[in-house]
């Protein structure tokens, strides 16, 4: 189809080719629509549109999720940090895309539907620990599976709270619109959820009950800290109830350089850490669901570029 006026394939003619200086694809063919009279080619509306290095760009998605820095790969592939960032964008954009897909298709069609979700909120920083940053997530607790992630401002609090406020202003909170919109996520990809579980915040309860009303169960457990490496699921004083959403947390925290709790590596802007988060939870079902499989971002045409 003409991706313009979209024509059926009867309208469409071949009309010449260009040659790309990298990639397996030397030659790639254009096309005429012969109702619009508009050019477009084989890469229009596909993943690597309009990239002069698309054979970089599966390779940056694998070096995100392993947690190295946009800096390091630049340095291990040889080109630009810019490059890497603008793939960032563009991957980012598409794992959003294909997160909503999956959730209307593959959640209908499992064998054993989620009855089970585990909340919470993890914190980073964007530039300094003066702009402290939340990120909302709902997790499935039998297959943890990530069904809906959000990034939000928050105020920063404690000893450095004065201090953010004289060197950078009030800043807002959004935690609650955040949790508000993980919560609708979920209730639209999983109709048949009974419980809720999650730590004891006070937000929650009054998100829940404007999503689900006041009939959904809503299990609230104390937190604390964790038990000392190696003890899986057991925190001090016992098994941990929402041991899914916290191993989530952590492997969040491992693949993601920008969120390792150590590190000089920081997010500069909110929207590149939202596709990041975007990205890594596209890449974390597909692990669920593909274990030994190498993982790649489908580059088919049906992804609108702008």
């Amino acid at each position: 189809m003409c991706p313009k006026c979209n024509s059926p394939l009867s309208s469409i003619v071949k009309s010449g080719f260009y040659r790309k200086k990298y990639g397996s694809q030397k030659r790639v063919q254009r096309f005429l629509c012969r109702c619009c009279r508009s050019k477009f080619s084989e890469h229009t509306g596909s993943l690597t549109f309009r990239e002069r290095k698309p054979h970089l760009t599966q390779k940056v998605l694998g070096l995100l999720m392993e947690g190295v820095s946009q800096r390091g790969i630049a340095r291990n592939l040889k080109c630009s940090p810019i490059t890497v960032a603008r793939k960032l964008v563009r991957l980012g954009t598409k794992a959003q895309l294909e997160l909503n897909s999956r959730a209307e298709i593959d959640v209908k069609k499992a064998k054993t539907p989620i009855s089970i979700v585990q909340i919470d909120e993890m914190e980073t920083f964007e530039h300094s620990k003066y702009k402290p940053l939340s990120i909302a997530l709902a997790v499935d607790q039998k297959s943890r599976q990530i069904l809906s992630a959000e990034v939000a401002i928050m105020p920063c609090s404690g000893p450095l709270a004065e201090i953010s406020k004289q060197k950078y202003g009030l800043r807002p909170d959004h935690r609650k619109q955040a949790m508000t919109k993980v919560l609708t996520e979920t209730k639209r990809l999983c109709p048949e959820l009974k419980l809720l579980k999650s730590d004891k915040c006070s937000r929650y309860p009054s998100c829940i009950k404007s999503v689900f009303g006041p009939n959904m169960i809503h299990l609230r457990f104390k937190g604390r800290r964790s038990s000392p490496i190696g003890q899986g699921e057991l925190k001090r004083g016992g098994r941990d109830p929402i041991f899914s959403l916290n191993h989530t947390c952590a492997m969040f925290r491992d693949r993601i350089k920008r969120l390792t709790r150590r590190t000089w590596t920081t997010t500069k802007r909110v929207d590149r850490l939202a596709h990041l988060v975007n990205l890594y939870a596209w890449w974390h079902n597909q692990l669920l669901s593909k274990p030994k499989s190498r993982i790649k971002m489908p580059t088919e045409r049906n992804f609108l570029v702008t």
